[in-house]
């Protein structure tokens, strides 16, 4: 598997456990023992409770090194399910 399609897989399975679009890309970070960075783009719909709408995507960026290592690319993922469930 390339690291487009794992990109797409892993975009496919994290868009429906944190609730909104997901938009992985893998490059280097640059800091010393960071494996991802997460940010997410907030709607307005967001802010209100009583309006419903869209919630905007989550962007993530893996460090390349995970990619060869399939245990480090789990944990790092777990990580951001956990800090992120919807």
């Amino acid at each position: 598997m390339n690291k487009g399609m794992l990109g797409r897989t892993i975009e496919a399975l994290l868009s429906e456990i944190v609730d909104r679009d997901v938009e992985v890309t893998f490059a280097h970070l640059g800091q010393q023992g960071k494996d991802y960075s997460v940010s997410i783009q907030t709607t307005l719909y967001e802010f209100d409770e009583n309006v419903v709408g869209p919630k905007g995507p989550m962007y993530i960026t893996l460090n390349n090194y995970l990619l060869q290592d399939t245990g480090e690319l789990l944990r790092a993922i777990k990580e951001i399910v956990e800090n992120n469930r919807a």
